[in-house]
């Protein structure tokens, strides 16, 4: 009983009501338990008092987190065709089967910069089988015939290009690469230095027979 009778002096030194809320307050201090004994009506609590003046909605909103709100994101997505592609990250991984991780850069055209994962399978957890997608895109990177013993890195793949059909996945997150359509990427300029040359006659006599006299 004394500690309701401090509760309610505490209420007439922070409050200095009229005596009609001094019976108010102390008909609260009498109905609720939980008055001195930390709980949320807890007069030495000071969210309590804030509770007395402004009502228990804006006690709600003042414990109220606050929350973060998010936008939805689509996926962007790569036109269907041929590309130019250049090896920006590669680990092999074995989370859903035997894969490489890739991240692919568009190098050359009118979407170059444009990146997104692929993940090419391996078709062994510790090594590359020949003729998965994941051999191929070795071969076209190192640009040469590969042994079936032969150790591979992914460290060699990193900035080397190949060339391939790029498809949306089915579905429709994300992009990969086709397999059967990898290659090596052969610059335009180095296929044209590699044409056919023109072989010069070494027999100056036949020369001399188409000049003009």
């Amino acid at each position: 009983m004394s500690s309701q009778k401090s509760a309610t002096a505490l209420i007439l030194r922070e409050y200095n009501p009229e005596p009609d809320a001094c019976a108010r307050a102390l008909e609260f201090l009498l109905k609720n338990s939980q008055v001195i004994k930390g709980g949320p009506y807890d007069l030495r609590n000071n969210s309590t008092l804030e509770t007395m003046k402004n009502g228990p909605q804006n006690e709600q909103k003042r414990r109220k987190p606050n929350v973060v709100k998010l936008t939805a994101q689509g996926y962007e997505l790569l036109d269907s065709g041929r590309y130019v592609l250049e090896v920006v990250e590669a680990e092999a991984v074995n989370e859903y089967g035997p894969q490489l991780r890739l991240k692919l850069r568009v190098a050359e055209g009118e979407h170059e910069g444009f990146e997104f994962t692929d993940y090419p399978n391996r078709g062994a957890e510790d090594g590359v089988k020949v003729g998965t997608k994941a051999w191929d895109i070795f071969e076209a990177c190192l640009n040469q015939r590969l042994a079936p013993d032969e150790a591979l890195d992914t460290e060699d793949l990193i900035g080397k290009r190949f060339e391939a059909m790029v498809v949306t996945k089915k579905t429709g997150k994300g992009n990969r690469t086709e397999h059967g359509t990898i290659g090596p990427h052969r610059p335009k300029k180095a296929q044209l230095k590699e044409g056919p040359k023109v072989e010069e006659s070494d027999d100056v006599e036949e020369n001399f027979k188409d000049l003009p006299f």
